[in-house]
């Protein structure tokens, strides 16, 4: 596929996701339409916040056709992959936010709905965020695994995808427990450092990430094996 095939073939699957993730926001404002209430715009943000891993991803699919194969490919894209796998644990972040339904924290419609049928929405609605703001993210790491493979080769790019996996599991435990998140982390790594260090010992810290990290590279290796079956001449893992 050609350079302008490509520039296409990613405009088109940006428009896709951007529609579906329209239908969240929809969703989201049919919610406040019947209660009055913002209460639920965390979710909104928090997929916003999942799409910079996509967009970092698309960017750096883009800068590695552009560049020169060899060295020059290879400090492309570097920049790239360490960006994507600073933010890529906002993407999945988003699945904690089912706290709120479990803990029915905004559970009042003021509308004169049952609370019953109103638990069902949000239900709805969070899955609906949650499952567009993880597949972002896994569309992202593939996009990523990819230019990595061009410009690094193949065990690059596996080793990027599986220390990504790993470290988004802890990703999520910080910024759901400790509240931290990637800015932080670039802002002021001189606070965020010693904490992580801290939630590295603690074995509920642990076992909250391997979860996380099992669960993320679950569905990853799924998308993986339907894409080769769609393309088989294509590589992945």
């Amino acid at each position: 596929m050609g350079d302008r095939g490509k520039v296409s073939e990613l405009a088109g699957l940006s428009a896709i996701l951007g529609l579906a993730a329209l239908g969240c926001v929809l969703l989201y404002g049919l919610r406040v339409f019947i209660s009055g209430k913002i209460w639920y715009l965390y979710l909104v943000l928090n997929l916003a916040l999942a799409c910079v891993p996509y967009l970092i991803a698309v960017a750096g699919s883009l800068a590695v056709q552009a560049a020169a194969p060899g060295r020059p490919r290879k400090l492309m894209v570097a920049p790239f992959a360490l960006a994507w796998l600073v933010f890529y644990p906002n993407s999945p972040y988003i699945l904690t936010d089912f706290i709120h339904v479990v803990n029915r924290t905004y559970l009042r419609s003021g509308a004169g709905i049952g609370n019953d049928t109103m638990l069902w929405y949000d239900l709805v609605m969070n899955a609906a965020f949650a499952f567009m703001g993880h597949f972002i993210g896994l569309v992202s790491m593939w996009f990523v695994q990819g230019f990595m493979r061009r410009a690094w080769g193949g065990l690059a790019s596996r080793i990027l995808v599986l220390v990504a996996i790993l470290l988004s599991g802890f990703g999520i435990y910080l910024g759901r427990f400790l509240r931290l998140n990637s800015w932080d982390l670039l802002i002021s790594p001189q606070l965020v450092l010693p904490r992580m260090g801290e939630a590295a010992q603690d074995p509920k810290a642990l076992l909250f990430s391997l979860a996380f990290a099992l669960f993320i590279f679950l569905t990853y290796a799924s998308l993986v094996m339907f894409k080769q079956l769609s393309l088989p001449r294509e590589k992945a893992l």
